[in-house]
């Protein structure tokens, strides 16, 4: 609430009422200049739904502030490829069949950080 008092010949003054939450220590930052965190408090928190576009084997979502690229692919009657890529260049990919299994994963080109894992199952009869 603002209102407006008309002083004499002191010209207008005026009257805001408020409040603020935060740590007594915040206040002595910002007598010193640093309103950083004065600024912190007062940024809106925003959430956004996830949102997601899907064609043809291709998705592009965001999810948690990250956008994230999807693809799928059906290689042949049995295998499946599938490869997710975010906007901090994580990236994990698979290779799926019937009987066998590739999954690999990474951070950009740094085959330092490469992981794989592979998996093949099969019977046999007595």
């Amino acid at each position: 609430a603002a209102s407006l008092v008309y002083l004499g010949r002191l010209g207008p003054a005026y009257s805001v009422k408020g409040a603020w939450q935060g740590q007594p220590s915040t206040l002595k930052d910002t007598v010193k200049g640093d309103f950083g965190s004065v600024m912190e408090g007062l940024e809106p928190k925003v959430s956004f739904p996830p949102i997601a576009y899907h064609r043809e084997g291709v998705a592009l979502s965001v999810e948690d502030g990250r956008l994230n690229a999807d693809y799928t692919a059906k290689l042949d009657g049995d295998t499946l490829l599938q490869l997710r890529m975010n906007d901090e260049q994580e990236w994990r990919a698979s290779l799926r069949g019937e009987d066998a299994s590739l999954r690999v994963r990474g951070q950009g080109a740094d085959l330092d950080s490469l992981f794989w894992e592979a998996a093949q199952s099969s019977s046999v009869e007595d």
